[in-house]
């Protein structure tokens, strides 16, 4: 019965890191249908992912594409503070943000994860997605890692008033949760 709930919770904790990692992007005109976004996370039983999942599509709801779009913009392409590159915020445009990208790259290959070339290996939406099919020890250890700049993140939005806190919430809460597991199985 405790493994079947923490099961659950794992699933919960993966459904959410894709979640987020899909609505950190670019705004997408699928998110027109935010209200069937809601729908999937109010199926969400933690409290900790659900609440500000559902914050942040509410907050966005009534905000035409467009506008949403520009905001993006503005908030993520013209605010270094914000960015979404996680090793930019850890090391800047030190030496060591070349070695980060590298070591990113070969875990995502190590475990089977195809990226495109789209995007840096530290890009948030990438790491979230790769975290939300890797193995559970796996994605705890590279979250934690990363907390630092996820934590700067979460500032910055708090800082600025931006909804994209709500998602940087669920994303932390997310990695407290997988780190309940881990040292829950480590008990048993």
């Amino acid at each position: 019965m405790m493994n079947s709930m923490f099961s659950k919770d794992e699933t919960e904790v993966r459904d959410s890191f894709k979640m987020i990692s899909y609505l950190l992007q670019y705004p997408d005109k699928r998110w027109l249908q935010w209200r069937e976004l809601v729908e999937e996370v109010e199926e969400f039983e933690s409290p900790s992912l659900k609440t500000p999942l559902v914050s942040f599509l509410k907050a966005i709801g009534d905000i035409s594409i467009d506008d949403l779009e520009q905001y993006y913009v503005d908030l993520f392409d013209f605010n270094p503070a914000c960015s979404l590159s996680l090793s930019y915020l850890k090391a800047g445009e030190q030496r060591e943000r070349g070695q980060i990208l590298v070591e990113l790259k070969s875990l995502y290959k190590d475990y089977g994860y195809e990226m495109t070339d789209e995007e840096l290996s530290d890009y948030l939406p990438v790491v979230l997605e790769f975290a939300s099919v890797a193995p559970l020890q796996i994605s705890a250890n590279l979250l934690g890692s990363l907390r630092e700049p996820i934590e700067k993140l979460k500032n910055e939005f708090e800082m600025l008033k931006s909804p994209y806190l709500f998602l940087i919430s669920a994303c932390l809460a997310g990695m407290e949760l997988l780190e309940k597991k881990l040292l829950s199985g480590r008990r048993e």
